[in-house]
């Protein structure tokens, strides 16, 4: 519906709000008092340090050190102590029938 009339009637009964000149102070000055008087539970650092993580830099920070980390993690423990025994380890699985003398070194 475009009613010229309605619309005209609208725009001119939209008042204007007064406030007083501190109003805007005075609602800065309660939001800084209730974050100080906010309680601070058991969980709010780990709240504080995902906000902070949930940032792009942060978090492609973290995703590479946890990256690095699980890698050289995986590469020290996963690191076969010797060749000669992994070969043998499997062999004896392909053929766990052959004899121990053929499972030996060259």
């Amino acid at each position: 519906m475009n009613d010229p009339e309605l619309d005209q009637l609208i725009r001119g009964s939209s008042p204007e709000p007064e406030f007083d000149s501190s109003f805007q102070r005075e609602i800065w000055a309660r939001i800084a008092i209730a974050e100080r008087e906010r309680k601070i539970g058991p969980l709010q650092w780990l709240e504080e340090a995902l906000a902070r993580l949930s940032r792009p830099a942060p978090a492609f920070v973290t995703a590479a050190a946890m990256l690095l980390i699980g890698a050289g993690l995986g590469r020290g423990i996963a690191a076969p102590e010797s060749t000669g025994a992994s070969r043998d380890a499997y062999l004896a699985s392909i053929n766990p029938l052959a004899p121990r003398s053929e499972i030996t070194h060259e």
